[in-house]
């Protein structure tokens, strides 16, 4: 699918989320994209901005886009001052699948705080799913919990779907780290 891009209308429509007070229209994308990225950056810290914003700005489509927001948003992400910003519970989480043999395995180790090993990415099948690791690879090792969970993973193969656990287990991992520290 070919990505379009977001008009300055939309930006202005996901920054106005962003911020606390009304935005003024912006007369171009280029714009938009511009005051959306300081709110966002405002909003959730430089570091975490230029990964969020990436992902926000390339989505197919605008409702995707909002999604990814909504996700960034919620996941408990730390605002500059230092404070947690709560986040929103929906509806309850589904009670995890039984799991088995080696998995059951990896998830004990990772419940005691210690990080699972990567998927091995090396066989071309994972060629074009190698970055995407390397970026759930470098949250999991900064103990950044609120990236990992906003990382956005369409788990439709076996790839994804391998990522998709792997960063799910780290979630519990540094969780559990947090945890034994308090």
């Amino acid at each position: 699918m070919k990505t379009k891009a977001l008009t300055a209308a939309q930006i202005d429509t996901l920054a106005q989320r962003v911020s606390d007070t009304p935005i003024e229209p912006a007369t171009s994308a280029k714009k938009a994209g511009d005051g959306f990225a300081r709110l966002l950056a405002a909003r959730i810290g430089t570091d975490r901005a230029a990964l969020a914003f990436t992902s926000i700005m390339t989505a197919d489509t605008f409702d995707q886009a909002e999604a990814r927001l909504t996700l960034v948003l919620d996941y408990g992400n730390p605002d500059p001052s230092g404070e947690t910003i709560p986040t929103q519970v929906d509806e309850p989480k589904a009670a995890p699948s039984p799991v088995v043999g080696k998995r059951q395995a990896v998830l004990d180790q990772a419940q005691t705080g210690a990080l699972p090993p990567a998927p091995d990415f090396s066989k071309p099948t994972h060629a074009r799913f190698r970055a995407k690791l390397a970026q759930i690879v470098a949250l999991a090792e900064a103990g950044d919990i609120a990236g990992l969970q906003a990382f956005e993973i369409n788990p439709v193969s076996s790839s994804p779907k391998a990522m998709a656990r792997y960063r799910d287990l780290c979630v519990i991992a540094i969780t559990a780290r947090m945890g034994a520290a308090a």
